[in-house]
């Protein structure tokens, strides 16, 4: 019983820390889940909900759903307040975030000397944003009549929920919806996300024992193709150029963003073993 209890509130502890973090562009929700010991509990979890083991599959899912939840509604009024009064400072953050990921990207995509044209891939991934970037301002919009094209974007965004290394927050940055989602959520104000929401769980339902699969299987073209998917992105986030004493700033908020990512996603270990190898 005690050992539940524990697993439980570790469930909780760990679910919480990622649906905080999640509230952030650049920060992968997947990179987070592993980095805490989670993510193949999680990914394993949602293409039970199809078998025999869905009450068990369940009642874990809600548990960290709830814990999630609750992480990313405490941390939505600061990052208001944050993006109100300090924006382009914290988009560098943002920045610096987001090209963190990048080495444990092409880490896990195998590439080396030898095959670097793996890289190659990572093209279709940018056309895609880029693509994405595209879309008209307005035309997609949180609680407005558009109710098909916004469950169409919760399918697309929910990839940020199930690979490590693209971060849900910034696939809302590319789509414009970021700010909005984040006012509705410090305002509790639940009903124009439900359409949204509903996109999210198909798209994980959907996409989890596909994308755990791919990963697993063909790793040097998932991983590249997003690495160009989080490249691709870097248009979209750029705030513009800093001037004055807001460069310093700027150039800080970069560098401890990407370091955040860099240390989080496990390439300090990575380093540390091929050195002592």
């Amino acid at each position: 019983m005690k050992d539940k209890t524990k697993d439980k509130l570790t469930t909780v502890l760990k679910s919480y820390v990622i649906g905080a973090t999640m509230t952030v562009p650049g920060v992968s929700g997947g990179s987070m889940a592993m980095v805490l010991g989670i993510y193949d509990r999680i990914i394993s979890a949602v293409p039970e909900l199809l078998s025999k083991n869905f009450k068990k599959a369940f009642v874990f899912l809600l548990l960290a759903g709830c814990s999630g939840l609750i992480g990313a509604l405490s941390a939505s009024p600061l990052l208001k307040y944050l993006l109100n009064n300090f924006y382009i400072i914290v988009m560098y953050f943002f920045l610096g975030a987001i090209l963190g990921s990048v080495p444990m990207i092409i880490r896990k995509s195998q590439v080396n000397k030898k095959n670097w044209p793996r890289l190659f891939f990572a093209i279709p991934g940018i056309i895609i944003v880029l693509m994405i970037s595209m879309i008209p301002e307005g035309l997609i919009k949180l609680g407005g009549s558009n109710v098909f094209l916004q469950i169409i974007c919760g399918i697309g965004v929910s990839i940020g929920f199930v690979l490590p290394g693209v971060s849900f927050s910034y696939l809302l940055v590319v789509l414009g919806l970021y700010e909005s989602l984040i006012t509705y959520l410090s305002n509790l104000d639940f009903v124009p996300l439900i359409p949204l929401c509903i996109g999210l769980v198909i798209g994980i339902v959907l996409l989890a024992g596909l994308l755990k699969k791919a990963m697993e299987n063909w790793p040097t073209i998932t991983f590249p193709v997003i690495m160009g998917f989080v490249l691709g992105s870097l248009p979209q986030v750029f705030p513009g150029l800093p001037q004055g004493a807001a460069i310093v700033w700027c150039l800080l908020s970069f560098v401890i963003g990407g370091a955040i990512i860099w240390l989080t996603s496990g390439e300090l270990q990575f380093v540390r073993k091929s050195v002592a190898k």
